[in-house]
């Protein structure tokens, strides 16, 4: 039986994993930290994405669905003290938990690698580019958000800061996204399987001011209240155009380390979990996964560039494009609007790939 070392049991190092364990591979992780999905002390916490999870299941021959992924049935929207109800049903926005729970999907993913007999290391660090050029060719490296592996394999980053809120909610597939001056990126409010979790980000320092106005106008616009903030930072492969990387030397790259996270709202989700079926690909036939890797991608770039002419416009001309941007979803009427925001989506690693992927396999004749 041939073996597969995986460094890092996140999302796309579980996918592999369990994609590796089933073709007959003898699978081990090296994980950092004591449970799968890194810092412990995050979970559980909730991504907002796009995934259309009945075509993402097929593509990646691993069930995805509720409770860990359910649909974003609401979204209020607060852009510059401006209120929307941005028209998100039938767009493919879905609320994620993330974490070791057995709701979370981390925790999901897991239960099946270790049911298929994947070994997972915890509290097993492989940082440094000492310890990682050590490793041996072939290896997946999926090491997530964390800068050691960026600087040991000479990826760019830039760095980005963060503060997260857990509590509890009966709210259920609800969330709450807002623009304004207290970040260049964004903050959300998101429930989901009785968690509440709070996010602030910035591709830049937060300063104190900027959270207090933040909380502020969650309170006054959700009336949640945050009674303990997480501070946090983490690198972003949001720094050039060739970011986007499968691999560094002989070594398999997956995950957010390797690009796939859509370059504007850092959508990482999907490019994770479509990330590590290209990586367990790579194992056998590089070209083709190399091949899947960059119809995944298409559209990064345009994600990217769109990005950057962001930053650089000035804070007023920013604010006019995404209030009136808003304000066509919402005149569009719900179902258009719908359809409108999905057009968006075209940055996510993979998004617009496994939709195509679909239509493709249901065109073969039988």
């Amino acid at each position: 039986m041939a073996e597969q070392l995986i460094v890092g049991a996140g999302l796309s190092g579980l996918t592999a994993a369990i994609l590796l364990s089933r073709r007959g591979y003898k699978v081990r992780m090296l994980e950092r930290y004591k449970t799968v999905a890194g810092q412990p002390e995050r979970w559980p916490s909730i991504d907002v994405t796009p995934m259309d999870t009945g075509a993402l299941s097929r593509y990646l021959d691993i069930e995805i669905g509720e409770p860990q992924v359910k649909p974003c049935g609401r979204l209020d929207g607060y852009f510059w003290g401006e209120a929307f109800d941005v028209p998100v049903s039938g767009s493919g926005l879905v609320c994620v938990e993330r974490g070791p729970r057995k709701t979370g999907l981390d925790g999901y993913m897991r239960d099946i690698a270790e049911s298929q007999g994947v070994i997972i290391e915890y509290e097993s660090p492989v940082l440094g580019q000492g310890r990682l050029s050590e490793l041996p060719g072939g290896t997946i490296i999926a090491t997530g958000l964390y800068a050691e592996s960026y600087d040991a394999l000479g990826i760019p980053y830039q760095m980005g800061r963060c503060f997260g809120g857990k509590g509890q909610t009966d709210r259920d597939g609800e969330a709450a996204i807002y623009f304004n001056d207290y970040t260049t990126d964004y903050a959300y409010w998101a429930g989901i399987n009785g968690v509440g979790w709070t996010f602030l980000f910035k591709r830049g320092p937060i300063g104190k001011d900027d959270l207090v106005a933040f909380s502020e106008e969650l309170l006054r616009t959700e009336g949640i209240e945050v009674k303990e903030w997480l501070e946090g930072y983490g690198p972003t492969p949001t720094v050039k155009f060739s970011n986007p990387r499968l691999f560094v030397g002989e070594k398999i790259i997956a995950g957010t380390l390797s690009g796939m996270m859509e370059p504007f709202a850092l959508f990482g989700v999907h490019g994770a979990l479509v990330s590590g079926k290209i990586a367990a690909m790579a194992v056998e036939d590089r070209g083709a996964a190399y091949a899947e890797f960059r119809r995944c991608l298409r559209g990064w770039r345009q994600g990217l560039f769109n990005r950057k002419m962001y930053e650089h416009v000035p804070v007023p001309v920013r604010r006019f494009g995404v209030v009136n941007s808003n304000k066509m979803l919402c005149s569009a009427g719900p179902e258009r609007g719908a359809e409108l925001l999905a057009k968006g989506f075209a940055a996510v690693p993979g998004y617009n790939r496994v939709k195509e992927w679909e239509r493709q396999i249901v065109k073969r004749p039988a």
